[in-house]
């Protein structure tokens, strides 16, 4: 899964986070996202749970698939659903890969035949290199290049899916009020990946067999499911009530993405350090950031 089936939809994912500094200004959009849980820092994902479509960030012990058997990966890709099932009450459909694991295509078709929708990118937001408030306008250049180079090209809206990592040591929550208002100066409609792909049932039935799947009040279709945004304006928080999940830095990445699974190694290994949680100069930078919007 790459892009939207409806021209002008635009789907942001982020992994890791939320980060309450995200989740505030989603709030004030009314805008709706996926996130993509990642099973060791379920604690950050709670609040997300009652709006935000939640998938999975998967990653195999040791990286790699070898010495494991079909059951092995088929049983510790469930653990992790299960894991996160305690928290949101469904399981996970949506899975992203982690990138150091996009080329076992073992691993890639034993998630398929689980029964999980292997989720990629065709825009990156590069919220990772442009990971300070002096250059987190970088990142709204990226949708605005985006879309004027679709509209030069081919005089119409094009649909995306957008990778982003929510944690302290990006750019993702200090640019995302201009990166909201710039979707919105261009006509596009943010959606979760269930209005991204018209699918009313993204969430798994049972976590490890392909027995079918099931939607919620907010899914795709049903009375409560919302989509769309609103312009936003400033954002007040406390730089030292700003927490996400765990820091990520590294590699350079490209703005196309992977067919399956997150985003591509051909473009670098994006090297987390989900040890380091937030931090005080990270926060700070973007409350001065959101600040002066």
């Amino acid at each position: 899964l790459t892009s939207c089936q409806t021209p002008g939809q635009i789907a942001l994912t982020y992994s890791e986070g939320p980060s309450e500094a995200t989740m505030e200004m989603l709030k004030e959009a009314q805008a709706r996202v996926t996130f993509f849980a990642n099973a060791t820092w379920l604690q950050y994902m709670y609040g997300a749970t009652r709006v935000h479509l939640i998938g999975m960030t998967y990653r195999l012990p040791s990286d790699s698939s070898a010495g494991l058997t079909d059951d092995d990966v088929k049983n510790d890709i469930a653990r992790n659903s299960r894991t996160i099932q305690d928290l949101i009450g469904v399981y996970p459909k949506y899975m992203k890969i982690h990138e150091s694991n996009l080329k076992d295509p073992r691993l890639l078709n034993i998630a398929k035949s689980m029964g999980y929708t292997l989720v990629g990118f065709n825009m990156d937001e590069y919220d990772y290199k442009y990971n300070a408030a002096a250059t987190a306008g970088q990142i709204v250049d990226v949708y605005s290049f985006m879309f004027s180079k679709q509209m030069d090209a081919y005089g119409r809206k094009a649909s995306y899916v957008v990778a982003g990592y929510d944690v302290p040591s990006t750019g993702a929550a200090a640019a995302l009020p201009k990166v909201i208002n710039t979707i919105n100066a261009n006509g596009y409609d943010m959606v979760r990946l269930d209005g991204c792909t018209n699918d009313k049932n993204p969430y798994k039935k049972d976590p490890i067999q392909n027995t079918g799947d099931v939607g919620d009040a907010k899914s795709f279709g049903a009375a409560e499911y919302k989509h769309g945004q609103n312009n936003v304006k400033a954002v007040n928080f406390s730089p030292s009530n700003n927490k996400g999940a765990g820091a990520s830095s590294g590699g350079s990445m490209p703005v196309g993405g992977s067919s399956d699974g997150a985003k591509s190694a051909n473009g670098g290994e994006m090297k987390k350090s989900i040890a380091s949680r937030s931090t005080a100069a990270a926060t700070f930078a973007l409350a001065l950031y959101v600040g002066r919007l």
